[in-house]
């Protein structure tokens, strides 16, 4: 990979061709309010999922999924709110996290941790 920001975005590809494959469908991709950003916004019959992506080398020797600190959860449960302020729904918005490993330029793995946390952190 050439950088940080085409791995990312290789990473979201292929997380966003994963949850369309389990029947998600894409609200918003890289949808911002403010400073808050959202990987994917995607939804189910019951409810709209605030996905964050995590995409690493292969070699890099540890769980992307790490890098979802409580800060970030933070970040992402305001972003939530302000998404649900714009686009009201009765759905549960639930917060979920895919990690995305990538060796030699391709997708290796990618793992899906629906409700990964929630908004009480």
């Amino acid at each position: 990979m050439n950088s940080k920001g085409e791995l990312g975005r290789r990473g979201e590809a292929a997380a966003l061709d994963y949850l369309r494959g389990i029947g998600l469908n894409l609200i918003s991709r890289n949808w911002r309010s403010g400073h808050l950003e959202v990987d994917l916004v995607m939804e189910d019959a019951a409810s709209v999922r605030i996905v964050e992506v995590k995409t690493l080398n292969a070699g890099d020797g540890f769980d992307p999924g790490e890098n979802v600190t409580a800060d970030k959860r933070r970040k992402l449960i305001r972003a939530a709110r302000a998404f649900y302020v714009q686009h009201p729904t009765f759905k549960e918005i639930k917060f979920d996290v895919v990690t995305v490993l990538v060796c030699d330029g391709e997708v290796v793995e990618v793992n899906y941790m629906p409700d990964a946390f929630d908004a009480l952190g």
